[in-house]
């Protein structure tokens, strides 16, 4: 059995959490409090039930849903996917159980779907923690020993606690050679006790007799009581048999009269059945005769409606004569019409041709839209020749205007203009105005750049002194390196000598050149300076001069544009000219054309051909208009003659068309009413012949009915079939009064009756008895009074006082012991049993699971315990590598650890086969070493590809040991928001 997928509707922290995809392998990690041990919870109560109110166990009612429970689902190999759900309820709460094949059921398929198995069975084997592992640490000696044997057969050491606790019970009750046990004192003193009655009872010799006595007595008396109940109870069955003696008698004459009738096979309610049948026959018989009246009437009727057969045939072309009469008057209204609308379309034409001016000639003209475009087109043309030579004369007019006006402008402007060469003085006297002004600009500079320079002329100074001294330095260096013959340091001071010397020359000739071009310069600006004599500015009246240059050039450039659009004008004009004189001899041949005068106007040029083109449509409308009064006059004739002809066939006078239509649509109507009369009848007649055909069938059937009946009772006809009928109804009641009297009696009282051949013996038999309880009520009476004479007697021996209390001690003490010796003998019988279950697990169970161990233990230490035995003393020995057989309690406390895990998960793969379920593991290695909790995970993920394994941490370094698809982490918050007036119905 896999878990699949769990939902959690309402359970301790969850609330409405889903959980798919479970796989064979599952690590739920997460911290503390974030519900591992509720979701381990939450599979046992989904799978047992929920713990009880008072059970010590926790409940994890939901604080936040009113729902309480959920859902798994699981996956076995019988069943395949099963949807187990428990909601809160009684006991451990309702649980549906739903299959793959949709069948539902409850705790008793879930029972069998676990196989029996309890949530304390499963948590012993399938299920266990740190506290299992945590006890092997405080076992010592042969504890440890014990409790890897029943951690391997078992699952637990509850047995062996159970045990233990038996035996102490055991032995605090009775010992062999025991003085302080319960039972050990109460045998002593049972004992002393019998002792010194037997002393006490051969004081009184004649008690022993008085005890016989009274002893035979009682046998006497207890005979006697049985025989009075005996003959009590055979007294009360003969009054039972005398007083229902009528109703015995009334039913031994219904057996005699059934055995007389025999077995009547009838079939149920056959009489009534019958009768109906044959009632039902006669009904039918009568419906089928009246029917048959019906048709002979129907047919009649059918054959006085034949219609006419002259008519007949030409009762469509009828038909369509009356439809077409509307048609005939419209168009006879259509020919006065038309004939009227003839004269008024010549009236129109007449009109036209003499608001034209035509001699009434209607010569094919072309008036087609084009044509009357073409003329629009020139008639525009010829307006829009005229406007544009307008125009043009006005814009001639107003250039000539514009042109004089710039002429006169550029004539006033060449009055203020200088000569060419006094233009050119203007423009020296400018550039000379602009070098003085530069020169000026030039002075200024240079004088600020004196007094710069002599502000740096103390910092120069410093430099040079300086400048000097290293001059001097390196020269006497320089000497000194020749007079010692350091050549590389000669040179060096040499060269710093020379760059001294080369420096201080160029600057101070930079320095004189610069002064001098100073000093030039300022005597030429002196010298430019007194040339400024002239009265005018140049620099201004350059400006000017230049200004009106530009101006007289840009009106200059105006005017020739002028002249040359005075030229265009000119042109323009003179080619509207031409095109006008063109269209108005083009409009002419159109006038020419279309059969006008020259001299009519043209403006009206576009309304003539509209009255044209309205006095061809006019004509041609006339002419359609003539060949449809045509057309209709032969229609006219044509239907006329067709009314005669059906007139004649019909029998009716042809004198006006519409009396001749009328008496026509009246025949019509006659024999259309004649035809539908007569489909009626046909009608009339299918379905009484319908009708007649289903009541000869069910008369049939009914016939069919009968004979069954006839042949089930065997019986040929229905005289004698009466005849059985009475029987059998008397039988049945025969039966039904012995069933009532049945119910009165019973087999006792029936098996008495036979004995008693007759009233007056069976009286007789009831006064016997009574004689005979009679006489044995007064031995009774004669036992009681001797019995009371013997126990008066024997009571005042036993009142002697030593005696009575001795008795009454010794039975005490005999009652007392028994009930300690009941006790002890149940307890024992306990241990007895459970050793014999406990021998035959470990007998059966536990060396497969010694088999398996051996693999699991060996791979959890590397091989350095190669093997497990187990030796008949019910011990427990490890076999190390080196061979050495070693005890349990000698291991360390990791490797027992390690050997009561392999002894788990042994159990688990030995009672596989049996119980399937998954392994359920809570934080149960955190005490390992790396390396162990290493190889624990290993044997983990081999074991799960059989078993499906479940393991809750809250340790990363576990969850870690595990591929991550493996893992699901649970939040620390899993309270999800409930609705609150959400229910969760059951499946």
């Amino acid at each position: 059995m896999k878990i699949k997928s769990l939902s959690i509707y309402g359970y301790g922290k969850f609330t409405g959490f889903e959980w798919n995809a479970i796989g064979s392998l599952q690590v739920v990690y997460g911290r503390n409090e974030a519900g591992k041990s509720t979701m381990m919870s939450f599979i046992h109560s989904i799978l047992f039930g929920f713990p009880a109110r008072q059970s010590a166990q926790l409940r994890y009612e939901p604080k936040y849903s009113h729902v309480y429970g959920g859902k798994i689902v699981i996956e076995t190999e019988t069943d395949g996917e099963v949807v187990i759900e428990r909601l809160n309820g009684k006991a451990g709460g309702e649980v549906q159980v739903q299959f793959e094949d949709g069948t539902i059921g409850g705790q008793d398929r879930l029972i069998q779907l676990l196989a029996g198995m309890n949530k304390s069975l499963y948590q012993n084997l399938f299920s266990f923690d740190l506290k299992g592992i945590q006890d092997v640490q405080r076992m010592q000696g042969m504890e440890i020993g014990r409790y890897l044997l029943a951690a391997g057969t078992f699952g637990t050491d509850q047995l062996l606690s159970v045990e233990e606790e038996l035996k102490k019970q055991s032995e605090q009750l009775f010992k062999p050679n025991g003085r302080k046990p319960k039972l050990n004192i109460l045998l002593k003193e049972l004992k002393e006790s019998e002792v010194e009655l037997k002393k006490a009872k051969q004081q009184n010799s004649d008690y022993e007799s008085l005890l016989s006595r009274k002893s035979r007595l009682e046998a006497k008396h207890l005979k006697l009581e049985k025989d009075l109940k005996e003959q009590s109870g055979n007294l009360q069955n003969v009054t039972t048999v005398l007083e229902k003696w009528a109703i015995l008698q009334e039913n031994l004459r219904i057996e005699q009269r059934l055995e007389e009738l025999g077995t009547v096979d009838f079939p149920v309610d056959g009489l009534k059945r019958y009768e109906n049948y044959i009632e039902k026959q006669i009904l039918l018989r009568n419906q089928i005769d009246g029917i048959v009246r019906k048709l002979e009437k129907t047919k009649q009727n059918q054959a006085e409606s034949r219609p006419s057969l002259t008519f007949q045939p030409v009762i469509h072309r009828a038909e369509k004569l009356i439809q077409e009469w509307p048609l005939f008057l419209q168009n006879q209204e259509d020919i006065e019409d038309g004939k009227r609308k003839v004269i008024e379309h010549k009236v129109k034409i007449e009109e036209i041709e003499q608001a034209l001016g035509l001699n009434g000639q209607s010569a094919n003209l072309n008036l087609g839209i084009a044509i009357k475009e073409q003329i629009r087109k020139l008639l525009n043309d010829q307006l829009k020749f005229q406007l544009q030579t307008e125009e043009l004369s006005k814009q001639r007019q107003k250039t000539v205007q514009e042109f004089e006006e710039i002429e006169a402008q550029c004539q006033s402007i060449e009055e203020n203009l200088w000569s060419e060469t006094d233009f050119k003085q203007l423009q020296i006297d400018k550039n000379d105005w602009i070098r003085l002004e530069e020169l000026l600009e030039e002075k200024k500079r240079q004088n600020q750049n004196r007094q710069d320079l002599s502000k740096a002329s103390k910092k120069s100074n410093y430099i040079k002194m300086g400048e000097g001294i290293l001059f001097l330095l390196s020269l006497m260096l320089f000497f000194w390196s020749i007079f010692t013959s350091q050549w590389l340091l000669g040179v060096f001071t040499a060269g710093i000598s020379g760059y001294i010397l080369f420096s201080a020359f160029f600057t101070n000739k930079a320095k004189k050149n610069s002064d001098e071009h100073l000093t030039l310069q300022i005597q030429e600006l002196t010298a430019e300076l007194e040339k400024r004599s002239k009265d005018y500015h140049p620099l201004f009246v350059y400006e000017e001069q230049l200004e009106l240059r530009n101006e007289w050039k840009r009106l200059y450039q105006i005017l020739e544009q002028k002249e040359q659009a005075k030229g265009e004008l000119r042109e323009q004009e003179q080619h509207l000219t031409d095109s006008l004189e063109c269209t108005k001899v083009n409009v002419q041949s159109y006038k020419e054309a279309l059969g006008l005068s020259m001299d009519f106007p043209d403006i009206r040029l576009e309304d003539a051909i509209d009255l044209l083109s309205e006095r061809a449509d006019q004509q041609k409308q006339l002419e359609k208009l003539q060949k449809s009064l045509q057309a209709k006059d032969e229609k006219q004739r044509i239907w006329l003659r067709e009314l005669e002809i059906i007139a004649s066939a019909a029998n009716c006078p042809f004198e006006n068309p519409s009396e001749t239509g009328f008496l026509l649509k009246q025949t019509l109507k006659l024999e259309e009413e004649k035809i539908i009369r007569l489909k009626e009848w046909e009608i009339k007649i299918e379905e009484l012949e319908s009708e007649r055909r289903i009541l000869e069938a069910e008369y049939k059937e009914y016939s069919q009915l009968t004979s069954q009946l006839l042949k089930k009772a065997g019986t040929i006809d229905e005289e004698s079939y009466r005849v059985k009928a009475k029987k059998y109804e008397e039988m049945c009641q025969l039966q039904s009064r012995q069933q009532i009297l049945q119910d009165q009696l019973n087999q006792s009282i029936m098996n008495d009756f036979n004995h008693y051949p007759s009233q007056k013996e069976i009286k007789e038999t009831h006064t016997r008895l009574i004689m005979s309880i009679k006489e044995i009520e007064k031995a009774l009476k004669e036992v009681r009074q001797e019995r009371a004479t013997l126990d008066h007697q024997i009571a005042v021996l036993e009142e002697g006082g030593t005696y009575t209390e001795k008795l009454h001690r010794f039975y005490q003490f005999k009652a007392n012991f028994q009930e300690e010796a009941m006790k002890w003998a149940e307890i024992n019988m306990a241990v007895s049993l459970l050793q014999k279950t406990m021998n035959n697990y470990i007998s059966d169970r536990f060396p497969k699971v010694v088999e398996k161990a051996k693999e699991y233990f060996s791979f959890l230490t590397d091989g350095q315990y190669s093997s497990l035995a187990f030796q008949e003393n019910d011990q427990l020995f490890v076999k190390r590598s080196d061979g050495a057989l070693m005890e349990p309690i000698e291991l360390s406390q990791g490797t027992k650890e390690q050997l009561y895990i392999a002894l788990r998960f042994a159990l688990v793969f030995v009672i596989q086969s049996d119980y399937s379920f998954p392994i359920m593991i809570d934080d149960g290695f955190v005490n390992f070493d790396k390396e162990r909790t290493k190889k624990i995970c290993e044997l983990i993920q081999k074991m799960s590809k059989e078993t499906q394994i479940l393991i809750f941490t809250c340790h990363e370094h576990i969850k870690e040991l595990f591929p991550s698809n493996c893992v699901y982490t649970l939040s620390s918050n899993h309270q999800q928001s409930s609705e609150g007036d959400k229910s969760h119905s059951m499946i």
